[in-house]
């Protein structure tokens, strides 16, 4: 408290006093007592009275006690000149706040919301692929022979495997035995359409021989007919042209008959033609068939690369389509299966990272080549349905493929079914 106000109510409480002191006691008395009285006060911290300490010749010990009377209301304390309030700290308050922006920072980051939002997308949701041939016989049979061994480097047209071909030997021999019979049927049924044309002619030469003696024996039934009417003839010998003539038109009859014969004789014989030409097809076709068998005896290797484990050995039976071993060769990609969150800005052309752990994290190059038309789950056998039972909302992936660039060191140290970590900066697709 400052001096001014211990002055003011220090000269309050003298007042007080003096007024008690002459109630209680003589007045010369009071006033010796009074001028004696010591300044030093003492407030109570639970209430406002204010107590004077006793001296010798007073036995004043409070004023509430020596006056029943109430203290008259304390008078308003004047502002001390100079003073003023304690400074409030503002540095709290600035700590608060940049802890505050703090938090809301990392959440932003933690979930990756702008400005945050990544421009390069990862995954390790990725492989390496590459175009594995599967070397199937075509062909079942007995293994005689097995010319390559496990993980080996081949080229294409290279020996791989041979079957027992004798019986597709004796299929072929068989096919082209009957090509022979075939071609000689058809020889015969040529003989024969010769054959059948010159009867044809033969029956037509009849015909108009007929047809000759018909005229011929006409004009001598008119010729006596005449000679009878004017009895240069006998009777007999008109009845005998006549006849002629009649036996005449049946020839014409005959050799008619007998043409028809011939014609359909010979289209009997062009229709066994056509047939025969057919066999002589069918038997082509099967030794040629007999040919490829005999071919697919011998298995090669389709193209350039390393072959896998080879499972088959001599003296082995093997079956049409069974998996014998295959062939990979020395391009790979990567395929990498991004959430579909990460695709929005994603596109062709647009450089990628991919980091080998096999490798101890060896990092290539390459490039987004194709981006999938549909997520993995729409290519699978067992894709769920939706609009039935409970639904789940979760981010799908959506296969993406990255081709390598060329001449990197290690790019041949590459296996189809590595995993693999990718990157692809889509930066530019974000600005």
């Amino acid at each position: 408290m400052s001096e001014d106000k211990l002055n003011d109510l220090d000269d309050h409480n003298q007042d007080t006093a003096q007024d008690a002191t002459q109630n209680t006691a003589e007045n010369n008395q009071t006033s010796s007592n009074a001028a004696a009285i010591e300044m030093p006060l003492k407030q109570s911290k639970n209430d406002d009275t204010v107590t004077i300490p006793k001296t010798e010749d007073s036995v004043i010990t409070s004023v509430a006690d020596a006056d029943e009377t109430p203290m008259p209301p304390k008078e308003p304390i004047p502002d001390a000149t100079g003073w003023s309030p304690k400074k409030k700290s503002y540095f709290n308050l600035g700590l608060l706040i940049a802890l505050i922006i703090i938090g809301v920072l990392l959440i932003l980051y933690a979930w990756k919301l702008p400005p945050f939002t990544p421009t390069v997308q990862q995954t390790n949701n990725a492989f390496i692929k590459g175009q594995t041939t599967i070397i199937s016989p075509q062909v079942s049979g007995y293994v005689t022979e097995v010319a390559v061994q496990d993980f080996e480097n081949v080229q294409a047209g290279d020996l791989l495997v041979k079957i027992d071909d004798r019986a597709f030997l004796q299929q072929l021999e068989q096919a082209q035995a009957n090509i022979e019979v075939a071609m000689t049927d058809r020889s015969s049924n040529a003989q024969d359409t010769g054959t059948s044309q010159a009867q044809i002619e033969a029956r037509k030469a009849d015909l108009y021989s007929a047809k000759v003696s018909v005229d011929s024996a006409r004009e001598d039934v008119k010729r006596y007919q005449g000679l009878d009417a004017i009895g240069a003839v006998s009777k007999a010998e008109v009845a005998h042209a006549q006849a002629q003539l009649a036996q005449a038109q049946a020839g014409v009859q005959q050799a008619e008959a007998n043409l028809q014969v011939a014609l359909e004789a010979s289209k009997k014989t062009s229709g066994s033609r056509s047939s025969l030409d057919a066999n002589i097809k069918n038997a082509e076709a099967v030794a040629k068939q007999a040919q490829i068998n005999l071919d697919n005896t011998i298995i090669t290797a389709p193209e350039s690369g390393q072959l896998s484990q080879v499972s088959v050995k001599a003296g082995q039976y093997v079956s049409a389509g069974t998996q014998l071993m295959y062939v990979v060769p020395k391009g790979v990609w990567i395929i990498a299966n991004f959430k579909e969150t990460q695709v929005a800005n994603m596109t062709v052309g647009e450089p990628a990272t991919i980091h080998v752990d096999a490798l101890g994290g060896a990092t290539f190059r390459g490039h987004v080549s194709n981006i999938s038309p549909a997520t993995g789950s729409e290519f699978s056998a067992g894709a769920a349905n939706p609009a039935t039972g409970n639904y789940i909302k979760i981010a799908q992936r959506i296969p993406v493929r990255i081709d390598l660039e060329q001449g990197q060191p290690e790019l041949a140290q590459l296996r189809p079914g590595m995993s693999v970590s990718v990157d692809v900066d889509t930066q530019r697709n974000e600005r």
